[in-house]
């Protein structure tokens, strides 16, 4: 029988036709998708200076440099922008300089050798490194606190524990800078604390994370009674006497008592205990360390200051003090004398009490302002080169974060802090642990007396007695501008402004400044110490520290121009 095969044959050979076709799109499309570029990278559209493609892709990812680990940690931990230009140095200390100078000069190397590398802090293959070759500074040979031998030293403070606790307990951590060795071991010095409105779990918490980082301390509430900060201060007087007797029945004599404010910070308690050395402990002492122009006062011309929130007594001297009935009536009910319950300046009214009641008058130790640098119009800030003694109320009034800042002086010493260092070669000045400028227009470094800040001539003529009494300064032609300052003052010979102006130093500066300050410190496993200096994005002024704001009426000098982006240098100090 007769059967048709066409229909079969024909399906057969439209299948192989149409497979074909399939095989020769996809042939097609496949060549197609190799010949393509790869999509573009973000990287393509900024300067050009990030890594090229990995050699090997299998191969694993890099390990993380220490550089590229900080900079991750800094954009998470403080809301850096991702994208950053970045930059770091490394520091190399050198304990060969005679002299801490108001400006050391740097000559043959350049703090920024290169501009700033913009990369972006989640790349997958950022690989930071700092500069392999790191310059060399002249320091002073200076103790560091693991050096330091405080126990001579009885500190007192009254706060409270809201005060304490806030931003992840700072305040006591930087506490712990100046009370002891750094280690987590105290220094020797000893503290009487007292805590307004505490209650009882919270004395042992803040009693206990003092002991955590080596604070010797004995934590005890306020009364009651006081919420005046008047009161608190005044009855501490009577403890801090009580305390002291109890610790040289122990064997543990001190020599100086310290009440001071909650927000006081001791940079260079080596320098500290030097200059109390040269005061009879065994006599009755009084003695304030004010540290800038705020702590000093203008009444019917003449300049006063109370001591600045850190007055400090000899043994006879708290003793004596103690028993006044103005001390004790004041702590007690309330202060009597209203202008410095008032004011809420407690130590106004200790001065006030004193000075009523005994002989003995207020010697001054002044840290980074002296009267006399009013008659120069010097602005006496963090970045003026002075060594400090003591710094007051530093988060309040220049948002600087002290214990951060001085974190460096474990490897280069106390003299160090706050030092300046101009790079001649590019411009910069770093002043260690506050800031770091660059002067694109010019900068030079001159001493004081051939700026246009030296004392304008005047017809005054005082003898040299008056001049260190009142801290006045003598100008060229032996007249002499001066400043009077109260009776019941006594200004060391060396803190005279004409002493203290001899080497002083200015940067001199037109067009626009850059700076960057401190943002973050930390210590390394290798006894390094790492600091990154932050220029935020937006207005330069946003610090609130009077030294960031130019004066009034300023045409030669500008700010840097915002920025959409923040900007981070790095140094790294190596021992």
């Amino acid at each position: 029988m007769f059967r048709s095969i066409a229909p079969w044959g024909r399906v057969r050979t439209f299948q192989i036709l149409a497979s074909f076709l399939v095989f020769c799109t996809l042939l097609s499309t496949l060549r197609l998708y190799r010949r393509q570029n790869p999509p573009p990278s973000i990287y393509d559209y900024t300067d050009g200076k990030t890594r090229g493609p990995a050699q090997n892709e299998t191969a694993g990812a890099l390990p993380l440099s220490d550089e590229t680990a900080y900079l991750r940690y800094l954009v998470r931990e403080y809301g850096l922008t991702n994208e950053v230009p970045w930059s770091a140095r490394r520091i190399r200390p050198q304990s060969n300089s005679r002299a801490r100078k108001s400006m050391t000069e740097i000559t043959g190397a350049k703090l920024m050798p290169r501009d700033l590398r913009r990369v972006r802090a989640d790349d997958e293959r950022l690989d930071l490194h700092a500069e392999k070759s790191g310059v060399r500074i002249p320091v002073t040979k200076s103790a560091t606190p693991d050096q330091l031998d405080a126990s001579p030293l009885l500190f007192g403070i009254s706060t409270s524990y809201d005060r304490l606790t806030y931003a992840n307990s700072s305040l006591l951590a930087d506490w712990a800078r100046w009370l002891t060795d750094g280690r987590g071991a105290s220094n020797g010095a000893s503290l009487v604390l007292t805590l307004h409105r505490a209650a009882a779990a919270e004395i042992d918490y803040v009693d206990g994370k003092l002991r955590e980082v080596g604070v010797d301390a004995v934590v005890l509430p306020a009364e009651d009674t006081q919420d005046s900060t008047t009161a608190r201060h005044l009855d501490l007087v009577r403890l801090l006497a009580r305390r002291k007797d109890e610790l040289q029945s122990e064997g543990r004599e001190k020599r100086f008592i310290a009440l001071v404010d909650d927000d006081v910070f001791f940079p260079s308690l080596g320098r500290v205990l030097a200059r109390l050395g040269k005061f009879d402990a065994r006599k009755k002492v009084y003695v304030g360390m004010p540290s800038e122009r705020s702590d000093w006062t203008v009444e019917n011309n003449v300049t006063l200051t109370y001591g600045g929130g850190v007055v400090l007594f000899s043994p006879p001297m708290i003793d004596a003090i103690s028993q006044l009935p103005c001390i004790n009536r004041t702590a007690s009910q309330g202060s009597s004398l209203s202008y410095g319950e008032s004011t809420g300046q407690w130590d106004e009214t200790l001065y006030s009490c004193i000075t009523e009641h005994t002989d003995e008058n207020l010697h001054i130790l002044p840290s980074l302002y002296v009267p006399g640098d009013d008659l120069y119009g010097l602005r006496t800030g963090y970045e003026g080169g002075v060594q400090p003694l003591v710094l007051h109320h530093y988060k309040h009034r220049h948002r600087f974060e002290a214990g951060k800042a001085h974190a460096v002086t474990s490897l280069c010493g106390e003299d160090c802090f706050l030092q300046r260092f101009f790079f001649r070669d590019d411009g910069w000045v770093l002043v260690n642990g506050h800031s770091v400028s660059q002067y694109p227009d010019g900068v030079d470094v001159l001493p004081l007396s051939k700026t246009s800040l030296q004392l304008q001539h005047n017809n005054n003529k005082i003898n040299d007695n008056d001049i260190n009494k009142n801290g006045g300064a003598r100008n060229g032609n032996g007249n002499v501008n001066q400043v009077r300052v109260g009776e019941r003052l006594v200004l060391d010979k060396e803190d005279s402004a004409e002493k203290r102006l001899e080497s002083r130093q200015v940067v001199s500066w037109a067009g626009t400044k850059r700076t960057w300050r401190l943002l973050d410190s930390r210590a390394g496993l290798g006894g390094e110490v790492w600091q990154a200096y932050v220029k935020r994005r937006g207005s330069p002024v946003t610090y609130g520290d009077e030294d960031d704001r130019l004066p009034e009426g300023d045409t030669v000098h500008t700010q840097d121009g915002p920025s959409d982006v923040d900007s981070v240098i790095v140094l790294i100090w190596e021992p």
